[in-house]
């Protein structure tokens, strides 16, 4: 039904023009499309559009500019995820994104826009970690618009995702340790690094804990709740699905745990009315939670009067995790103490302890077979 009129020039351009269908009167309706550098790009594009004609899949081109299209989307991302996911959605798209992109049709978007886009952050010296944050927003926008039949097909499927270059992951030795949590025996906010260390919590699930969700009797705590990175929102439930779990305390976390209580009781008796009651285990003297900049002002400042070697919060985390599997832990449960969608992540994450852990499992091995020499097997 649809008949090519053919191919042009327009300066150094080319461009083709189809027939997409009829209107009431019987004329034809024509859709020209500009901006090929060759003859032969403006054919294929054009052997493209009619084939999606006659199958009844094509669409015309939006003159939406995608970075008008970005604020629809975010709007449509309000009622399926978290505020703080949507603010880093926000962050990301006015910093990197719309400067960039923002001025280019939604239609016209092309595979080469998104690898030139990518090259340049690049040369900016972003991670690969946060390159792919940037990517998966680009991505998934454009298949939004995808499904919302704005475009025929996502430029971004195209396009090899940014790659995550692994780091070397810094953790303190027991001594570390010890030196470190000998410093904080006058600081208020001890609690915060003794459950770091001894549980794997994330700073959000340490500063959101509540009273309510700590069993001293059976020693368990179960995370149900996690402060925003900005301090600003207690928000129910955890990073990812797998996040919301209960974990098993040590002794030392229980005592800790109980002295730390008093404290809390001393702050309500001596503030009175003015204290807020929100049920945190780790607030200020008022109940209020205490934002992640004074909890890192603290961690800095005690690293450096203890000696030791300078690591991130999310390092006491890794410093959990690697004590467990070296003691021969079943990364099974790591996983699950640290909530991991499952034991591949903590396996690829810690895989730098895997040859160590190698040779003492050859060594339980050969301890096996030393006690079998009684049964003399023949090997």
């Amino acid at each position: 039904m649809s008949k090519a009129v053919g191919v042009g020039k327009t300066g150094n351009k080319w461009y083709y023009v189809i027939t997409v269908g009829y209107d009431e009167s019987g004329k034809q309706k024509q859709k020209k499309q500009r901006g090929f550098n060759t003859k032969k790009e403006a054919m294929e594009a054009r052997t493209k559009a009619l084939n999606e004609v006659m199958s009844g899949t094509y669409i015309e081109p939006t003159k939406t500019l995608y970075g008008d299209f970005l604020k629809d989307w975010l709007e449509s991302k309000k009622v399926s995820v978290k505020r703080q996911t949507l603010d880093n959605y926000k962050i990301i798209i006015r910093t990197h994104v719309a400067p960039t992109l923002g001025h280019i049709p939604l239609s016209k978007l092309t595979a080469l826009d998104l690898q030139q886009f990518i090259n340049k952050l690049q040369e900016e010296g972003h991670s690969g970690a946060y390159m792919r944050k940037i990517y998966s927003v680009v991505s998934e926008s454009l298949r939004k618009a995808e499904r919302w039949n704005l475009i025929s097909r996502n430029p971004a499927e195209r396009v090899d995702p940014p790659r995550i270059n692994k780091k070397d992951i810094t953790v303190w030795n027991t001594e570390e340790i010890a030196m470190f949590l000998n410093s904080t025996r006058e600081e208020e906010l001890q609690i915060a690094f003794v459950l770091a260390i001894t549980t794997g919590m994330r700073q959000g699930e340490i500063l959101g804990l509540r009273w309510s969700d700590i069993d001293l009797d059976n020693k368990v705590l179960y995370i149900r709740q996690t402060l925003s990175h900005d301090g600003k929102e207690l928000m129910s439930g955890g990073k990812t699905k797998s996040s919301v779990r209960s974990v098993m305390l040590p002794e030392k976390s229980l005592t800790a745990l109980r002295k730390h209580r008093g404290t809390i009781r001393e702050k309500k008796v001596a503030q009175g009315r003015n204290f807020q009651e929100n049920d945190l285990v780790i607030c200020t003297k008022f109940g209020t939670p205490v934002t992640p900049r004074n909890l890192m002002r603290t961690f800095y400042r005690v690293m450096k009067e203890a000696k030791v070697p300078k690591i991130r919060f999310h390092d006491l985390r890794h410093t959990h995790a690697t004590l467990l599997l070296m003691q021969n832990v079943n990364p099974k449960i790591v996983a699950d103490r640290l909530g991991h969608a499952n034991v591949r992540l903590t396996l690829d994450t810690y895989s730098h302890l895997l040859p160590s852990m190698q040779r003492e499992a050859v060594q339980e091995i050969e301890k096996v077979f030393a006690d079998m020499k009684q049964y003399a097997i023949a090997i």
